[in-house]
């Protein structure tokens, strides 16, 4: 009788953890896909691929945001390693992806991912 009782309790903390690991990776990525339209500003190993985006207040004040991900299909579609592409216009749209890692201290950090997924220029 013992022995039933003990791998039932074994088989209630399974399945407990499991449902446990599940619903935290649900929540800890989460994502959201934006169009923006952008100027490409160049591509740098360390940086990334650059593009100047048209502040949202001002429409002279510019931003530059950094892609360090992108699709295979849009490296076949444009060549943004090459500098022929500096100063051309694209709309881009990326996805962000946010997931949360925790440290061996128990704290938890949200990051957000960039990636473009589609590119078409202007």
């Amino acid at each position: 009788m013992k022995n039933r009782q003990f791998i039932v309790l074994v088989f209630l903390v399974m399945a407990f953890s499991v449902n446990a690991i599940i619903d935290t990776n649900k929540n800890n990525q989460e994502q959201e896909n934006v169009t923006i339209k952008g100027t490409f500003d160049g591509y740098d190993e360390e940086d990334g691929y650059a593009f100047l985006i048209a502040g949202e207040d001002d429409e002279e004040d510019e931003d530059i945001i950094y892609f360090y991900n992108v699709t295979a299909e849009v490296l076949k579609a444009v060549n943004l390693k090459s500098d022929d592409m500096i100063g051309k216009r694209f709309q881009i749209t990326y996805k962000i992806e946010t997931y949360e890692e925790e440290d061996e201290y128990g704290y938890k950090e949200t990051y957000e991912k960039y990636t473009i997924i589609k590119i078409t220029k202007m």
